[in-house]
């Protein structure tokens, strides 16, 4: 194939329960579980491989747009996300990379980390080296967390990477992921009462987190993430029951937990959204991602899902529904003479 485009995708997540136990400096000493399930939205890499030596690179989201030479990528400036890519995988060809996702950075869906597995895919599939799933989130957090010292945790990488609804195990020796193989009417049921409200503004997460691991081994602390693991074996529990009823407010009292971990997890703004959810009748919730902005996940039923969507539109604020996804890191060729 002369003229050909990669293209992959990598799924969005929604956080269920135990976001944070998935932070190294915490799983590596008293072990970390999550629950979590990748949504409709997706993080896309297109890369065309070149016969020179010239990168071109865009991402419009940040107006990025360079053009340079593989040994000159040290010369990227602030670009380093970019360099730290093409350092780890090192192409002996340039290439064309170009990047576009279905939300915002800072959205609380793991859109950094998905971007960064959606880029892994691609390599993979243009240099041949055939990294299975594990290998594939390994790799997305190497690149993110260890090559970029960018704080965070690891269920957002092995949730792109694998798909569906997981339950995921986190201890120093080994990572495992446990599909959860959920009934069609249990997931149709949780598409039906999962609304997500949009709060203003984004964030960097990273700050976030480096206060959490400030404060991981004081005791009163510890034993909310000792709570938060026990509410993600619940909420898995409940799940394979079809027990919804019951999740939302396991979602509230896991966020309560979330919040102990660092006064920056929460604030007025994100607590406003939880008190007009509450008072139209959404029947729990919990904040996705690191905290400080982005998407809250409220639970509500027939009776009160127009009431809190329409509360919403009147206070000014977007709700959307979620489509559960069973596929997760996808990559596709294109193979086209005007390409």
């Amino acid at each position: 194939m002369k003229n050909f485009k990669i293209r992959c995708r990598a799924p969005l997540r929604v956080s269920f329960a135990g976001g944070g136990t998935d932070i190294k400096d915490y799983y590596d000493k008293y072990g970390g579980v999550v629950v979590n399930a990748t949504i409709a939205s997706y993080a896309y890499t297109t890369l065309k491989p070149r016969s020179d030596d010239i990168v071109k690179i865009k991402q419009q989201e940040f107006d990025v747009n360079i053009e340079t030479k593989l040994n000159s990528i040290n010369d990227l400036n602030k670009q380093d996300f970019f360099a730290a890519i093409i350092k780890h995988f090192n192409p002996s060809k340039g290439f064309e990379l170009t990047l576009t996702k279905d939300s915002e950075f800072g959205s609380g869906l793991g859109s950094s980390s998905t971007t960064i597995v959606s880029m892994v895919g691609a390599f993979n599939k243009w240099l041949n080296l055939e990294y299975d799933l594990y290998e594939t989130a390994e790799t997305a957090y190497k690149i993110e967390r260890e090559d970029l010292k960018i704080k965070g945790g690891k269920q957002d990488q092995y949730a792109a990477a694998f798909g569906g609804f997981n339950f995921i195990e986190f201890s120093k020796d080994k990572i495992i992921v446990n599909s959860m193989k959920l009934k069609d009417e249990v997931i149709r049921e949780l598409q039906f009462r999962i609304l997500l409200v949009k709060t203003k503004g984004t964030r960097f997460s990273g700050r976030i987190i480096e206060d959490q691991i400030k404060r991981i081994s004081d005791e009163d602390i510890l034993k909310h993430y000792a709570k938060m693991k026990d509410i993600a074996r619940e909420v898995k529990n409940c799940l394979y029951k079809g027990d919804i009823d019951g999740l939302g407010g396991l979602l509230y009292e896991e966020w309560e937990h979330k919040k102990a971990l660092s006064p920056e997890i929460s604030n007025e703004n994100i607590e406003r959204v939880f008190k007009i959810g509450f008072d139209n009748g959404a029947d729990g919730g919990k904040l996705l991602g690191a905290g400080g902005l982005g998407y809250v996940m409220l639970t509500v039923n027939e009776s009160t899902r127009y009431d809190v969507k329409k509360a919403f539109e009147k206070n000014g604020y977007v709700t959307e529904t979620v489509e559960f996804t069973p596929h997760g890191v996808e990559t596709w060729i294109l193979n086209n003479e005007r390409c």
